[in-house]
């Protein structure tokens, strides 16, 4: 199904008119050392006033899912509001950032965190005016905790990981990252794309977009911590692997142990084996350090990407863009 762009656009500057497109950063002396032609960087360390990408999928998944619940345009963000102030007792519940879409558009947002989120993180989440919850669980633990309250509590469950009977909105929210490769692709013809893993729907974004079918085919490049490799190994297994055993990193942001099964198909057709690259803590913090040099506010989980195109081979004529996810905190 293609994606509705200009309805993503208009819920996006309805909700953050004072934004733009984030930075496109060339860095000459990093693609001289990949030996490439350029490298830029999709910097998203500063997202409609956030420190990382993840609202732009919350937005769209929670207008779109309000909007169809009353019957309004998802854009139209006063009646949205109007009618979300007829349910009081209507809850958003999540084990993602959907905080300060909810924060904006007045429901009480419940977010439900694995144990590997560090408390700055917890802190920032809570300052929007939500509840965080914090499970002794990985994220796919934190996901089923946040799934059993919402359905006590009938509330809207607005996540990014799909399962039987729940594909729309995990759909919506891959549809609402795809604006970073739209804003990317008005700027520059990318041969070569590098995109950090965690559950998959962001690298499912790259895939639609990126993907032979489309104009902007580009060879996709995925980028997973050592902790929780599961796109990895899938890849590597033909099949979905699943990394039970959660291990701390300083990419929490990446560390999930499923691939969502709604984007696996088309990950599964588009990145290599070969190019889904594992890198470790080192690595992600030697690359936030140098982009961080470099001018660009990369966090570990979004200098992944530095750390995965730096272990493997690039042609002489290749334009990579390394999409930056987070800043650092």
């Amino acid at each position: 199904m293609a994606v509705d762009t200009e309805a993503i656009g208009k819920v996006h500057r309805a909700l953050f008119p004072e934004y733009g497109p984030t930075p496109l950063v060339s860095l000459p002396a990093l693609a001289k050392e990949l030996g490439c032609k350029e490298v830029y960087v999709k910097d998203e360390s500063e997202r409609y006033g956030l420190p990382a990408f993840k609202v732009l999928g919350a937005s769209w998944g929670l207008c779109r899912l309000l909007g169809e619940r009353y019957g309004v345009e998802p854009w139209d963000i006063a009646a949205i509001k109007g009618r979300v102030k007829t349910e009081p007792k209507l809850g958003v519940y999540t084990a993602t950032d959907v905080a300060r879409t909810a924060k904006l558009l007045g429901p009480p947002a419940f977010i439900y965190v694995p144990s590997t989120v560090e408390q700055w993180s917890i802190d920032a989440i809570a300052s929007e005016g939500c509840e965080v919850k914090k499970v002794e669980r990985d994220y796919d633990g934190a996901i089923a905790a946040a799934l059993e309250a919402c359905n006590a509590a009938d509330g809207l469950m607005v996540q990014d990981m799909s399962w039987e009977g729940y594909e729309d909105v995990p759909a919506w929210i891959v549809d609402g990252y795809t604006t970073i490769c739209r804003e990317a692709a008005s700027e520059v013809k990318a041969t070569g794309v590098v995109v950090p893993v965690g559950v998959g729907s962001l690298a499912h974004a790259v895939a639609k977009f990126y993907g032979p079918e489309g104009p902007d085919h580009a060879r996709i490049v995925s980028a997973e911590p050592e902790a929780a490799p599961c796109l990895a190994e899938s890849l590597k297994a033909g099949k979905p692997v699943s990394i039970t055993e959660s291990s701390f990193t300083i990419m929490p942001g990446l560390n999930c142990g499923t691939v969502n099964p709604q984007a696996w198909p088309d990950l599964q057709l588009y990145i290599r084996p070969e190019d889904a690259v594992v890198v470790n803590d080192n690595e992600a913090l030697t690359a936030a350090s140098d982009l961080q040099a470099l001018g660009v506010n990369a966090g570990p989980c979004g200098a992944a990407t530095l750390a995965a195109a730096r272990k493997v081979e690039w042609k002489a004529n290749d334009v990579v863009v390394l999409i930056c996810t987070e800043g650092k905190q």
